[in-house]
C-alpha cells in the first residue's frame, strides 16, 4: 500500500514536494509486532553525506586572582587568532571577576586545552574547568544538491525522530515549528486549553494536525532545558545577526537538513561530561540512544471475521486515525496520541468496571502488548546506522584533538 504526504515549504503553500511511504507486513516473531505493518519512506539514505560536529561548547572556569575579560581575550585571540569574549560571571570593581564563561564556536578541542593551560598558567584555577554546555548536530548533505532532496529528508527527520517520551512531560517540550502555517510558532498536535476533556479529543484527533513546513525550524523540548533541547531545520543561511539584519546565503553544495541537540548542565552530566578532560573518554556513539534516535511506527492488521463487525469496523477507524497522525504529526505525535487515549480509558474505567458489574461479568484484562516505552513502534534501522557512523567519526575527531 502507498501513502503519499504533501511536504510544503512555507504556508503560502509554495514548491509542494512528495514524500511517499510504502506500508507492509512486518516478519517479526515478537509478540508485540505479530500481525502488524510499518510504514517505510522512499528515500535512498546513500544520497546523502551525514556529518556529526560539534557547533560550540560553554566552559565555565574560576581563577585563583581577579582579572578582566579583555586580559582573557588578549591571551586567546594571541593563542587562537580568534576573538571568543569571555564572560564574567562575577563582575566586581574595576570590572575584574575570577569567574568566567568561556562560549567556544566550532571548537578544535587541541586550540581550547592550549588556551585553558595559557590561562591556568597565569592565573591559576581554583577547580578544573567545568562543561556545562554543548551543542552536537548531525548534518544531511544531499550528494546531488536540491531543494527536493532537503525537503524530504526534512520530512523524514521530523516524522521519525524519537528521543523517548521524556519529552512529552510537559506541553512547552512538545513538537512545533516556526514560522507555522497559522500562527508565529504551531504545535504539531492540536490541543484545547479550555476544556480538559475535549483536549483529550483534540489530542487524539489528527483533524487538528499541522504538519511542520520544510521551510521552518522544528523544536522538541524546551528553551534554555537544563537537560536537551533539539530542533530540526534546512539550514540555508549562516552567519545570522538579527539585531544587525545580516546573514550569509550558504552555496547549494553547503545546504543542508540539520538535526541539533543543545545539552544543557543535566544533559552534559547524563553523558559523563563535566569536566573539560572528560572529552578524552566521552562515548559520542552513546548519545544516539537518549537524543539520537528514529523509530517507525507499526499499525494492527484487521482482519474480517475476526471480531464482531462494529468492533471490527471501530478497529479499522482507530488504525486509520494512528496512520493519519503519523503521517501528519510523525511518531511523538502518534504517542500523544497513545497517551491520550490511555487518559480517556482511565476517565471511563470507573463506569466500565460498573457496566460490567451489573450484568455480573468481569471486565476483560487489558491487553499489556506494547505498553514498553516504545509500545509497538520499531527501529529505523537504516537511518540508525547512518547517526551512528556520523557520530561514530565525530568521537574520532574529539579524542584525535584532545591529543588520545
Amino acid at each position: 500500500m502507498i501513502h503519499d504526504v504533501t511536504l510544503y515549504r512555507e504556508k503560502a503553500r509554495k514548491d509542494p514536494v512528495v514524500l511517499t511511504y510504502v506500508e507492509k507486513t512486518l516478519r517479526s516473531s515478537q509478540k508485540r509486532l505479530v500481525g502488524r505493518t510499518t510504514l517505510t519512506p522512499q528515500i535512498d539514505l546513500e544520497a546523502y553525506q551525514c556529518r556529526a560536529v560539534v557547533d560550540w561548547i560553554d566552559i565555565h572556569f574560576e581563577l585563583s586572582r581577579r582579572t578582566q575579560y579583555w586580559k582573557l581575550n588578549e591571551r586567546i585571540e594571541k593563542l587562537t587568532s580568534r576573538k571568543e569574549y569571555p564572560e564574567a560571571l562575577d563582575l566586581g570593581e574595576g570590572k575584574t571577576a575570577t569567574r568566567y564563561k568561556l562560549r567556544v564556536q566550532e571548537p578544535d578541542f587541541q586550540a581550547v586545552r592550549k588556551v585553558l593551560d595559557d590561562i591556568e598558567r597565569e592565573y591559576g584555577f581554583v577547580a578544573p574547568a567545568e562543561i556545562r554546555g554543548i551543542e552536537i548536530s548531525i548534518d544531511f548533505y544531499p550528494k546531488t544538491p536540491s531543494e527536493e532532496a532537503r525537503a524530504r529528508m526534512h520530512g523524514v527527520l521530523v516524522r521519525h525522530f524519537f528521543p523517548t517520551t521524556r519529552v512529552l512531560r510537559s506541553n512547552k517540550m512538545w513538537p512545533r515549528f516556526m514560522p507555522g502555517s497559522v500562527e508565529k510558532t504551531d504545535y504539531t498536535v492540536g490541543r484545547n486549553d479550555s476544556d480538559d476533556s475535549l483536549d483529550i479529543v483534540d489530542r487524539m484527533t489528527p483533524g487538528m494536525d499541522r504538519s511542520a513546513l520544510y521551510g521552518s525550524t522544528y523544536y522538541v523540548g524546551e528553551r534554555d532545558d537544563k537537560r536537551a533541547l533539539w530542533r530540526i531545520q534546512n539550514k540555508v543561511l549562516d552567519k545570522q545577526n538579527v539585531a544587525a539584519g545580516t546573514r550569509d546565503e550558504l552555496p547549494d553544495d553547503k545546504k543542508r537538513i540539520r538535526i541539533e541537540v543543545t545539552l544543557g548542565q543535566e544533559g552534559c552530566r547524563e553523558i559523563g561530561l563535566e569536566n573539560f578532560n572528560d572529552l578524552e573518554t566521552l562515548m559520542i556513539t552513546r548519545l544516539q540512544k537518549g537524543f539520537f534516535q528514529f523509530r517507525k511506527p507499526t499499525f494492527a492488521i484487521v482482519r474480517p471475521g475476526g471480531v464482531r463487525s462494529g468492533s471490527e469496523a471501530v478497529k479499522r477507524k482507530v488504525e486509520e486515525y494512528r496512520r493519519e497522525r503519523f503521517l501528519n504529526a510523525g511518531v511523538l505525535g502518534l504517542q500523544i496520541r497513545e497517551d491520550a487515549s490511555e487518559e480517556l480509558r482511565a476517565l471511563h474505567l470507573p463506569g466500565i468496571k460498573k457496566w460490567h458489574r451489573r450484568r455480573g461479568g468481569k471486565m476483560p484484562p487489558k491487553a499489556r502488548t506494547g505498553v514498553g516505552p516504545y509500545g509497538t513502534m520499531i527501529v529505523y534501522e537504516d537511518l540508525a546506522r547512518v547517526v551512528e557512523r556520523a557520530l561514530a567519526g565525530l568521537q574520532r575527531r574529539v579524542r584525535k584533538e584532545m591529543g588520545v
